[in-house]
């Protein structure tokens, strides 16, 4: 992951600006407990706003403890998505990744989005951080897309950063109906044969080779731990 080190003028928030703001966070809400980590931003994050990355897990006993709490961890933020937008969304972004450093780093828990995230994501917004499960920079993620299918039915379209969905075996998770592969600047459609397997997927779900369950159009976004 390529990181920002030498663009302290051009991003929105400096490391350093950043780094006080986690300290800050870090004493009101988690008492101070959280080991010292990096930040960074990554010139080549286009799907998530920003990212709690570990290369080892919270209960690993083949490293020190040391090193599971220092460099295989870090908190990346993502400047092509980032760096038009308020200090308000930025901070909202690192501080739903802080919740994920708390539950590695004190909870022992892989990050998740279940119930202790959202027990922590309420406590804190009630100071108005405006934390979410999701962000909603849809527009923003969209233009780093290169690929896209659209619904032969229902004429919905799904963009992706990579070649992730196969007409063969996946189906629009709005109505069922069968996807053709969409590209050029004329939208010309490249046909390819149906298996009769069926894979719902939803518009704007997270990049993976795995794909969510149906989800309404008000869920349809990329999901953050990723966030």
């Amino acid at each position: 992951m390529k990181a920002l080190h030498s663009l302290s003028q051009t991003v929105p928030v400096t490391i350093p600006d950043l780094q006080d703001r986690w300290a800050r966070l870090s004493r009101r809400y988690f008492e101070d407990r959280l080991p010292s980590i990096r930040i960074e931003w990554s010139s080549r994050l286009t799907a998530s706003s920003g990212m709690f990355v570990s290369q080892v897990g919270p209960r690993s006993r083949h490293v020190s403890r040391e090193e599971r709490h220092g460099a295989a961890r870090c908190i990346r933020l993502s400047f092509p998505l980032l760096r038009h937008q308020p200090e308000a969304e930025i901070i909202r972004t690192l501080a739903h990744e802080m919740i994920h450093q708390w539950q590695y780093d004190i909870k022992k828990k892989c990050p998740n989005h279940g119930r202790d995230f959202s027990e922590m994501m309420l406590r804190m917004n009630q100071d108005g951080l405006g934390i979410t499960i999701r962000h909603t920079l849809y527009e923003e993620v969209e233009k780093f897309c290169k690929y896209r299918w659209r619904c032969v039915a229902c004429g919905m379209t799904y963009p992706r950063q990579r070649r992730t969905i196969s007409p063969r075996r996946h189906r629009c998770g709005i109505c069922s109906g069968p996807l053709r592969e969409v590209f050029g600047s004329d939208q010309e459609e490249r046909r390819e044969p149906l298996s009769e397997a069926v894979h719902s997927i939803s518009p704007m779900c997270r990049q993976s080779n795995q794909f969510e369950e149906n989800l309404s159009p008000q869920q349809l976004a990329f999901n953050f731990s990723g966030y």
